[in-house]
């Protein structure tokens, strides 16, 4: 998966999470399945761009595109980790008002 992928991902989650009262739960855990499997994704992408970091023969514009691939991971993994919570939260209140 390349990073448009997952940022085409992480808008139809977040399409999904604006409706996630009309979503059923067979939906709700598709989507939070997905949402775990991008998390968990970033991180391997995060570590692997901090071993890069750690090789000492990387030269200073390498590192700074190294450096720019960590951010945008990180910042697609935050808001993929919004997403869950987001959907960990509703299902809560739905079991609740069950």
């Amino acid at each position: 998966m390349g990073i448009r992928d997952f940022i085409q991902y992480l808008k139809e989650h977040q399409d999904r999470l604006k409706k996630s009262t009309g979503l059923s739960e067979a939906e709700r855990e598709e989507t939070l399945r997905e949402a775990e499997t991008m998390v968990g994704m970033a991180d391997a992408a995060i570590r692997e761009l901090e071993s890069v970091l750690a090789n000492r023969r990387v030269n200073l514009p390498e590192e700074h595109a190294v450096r720019f691939a960590q951010d945008v991971f990180l910042y697609l993994k935050e808001e993929e980790e919004k997403v869950k919570e987001a959907l960990r939260e509703a299902a809560s209140r739905d079991a609740a008002g069950s």
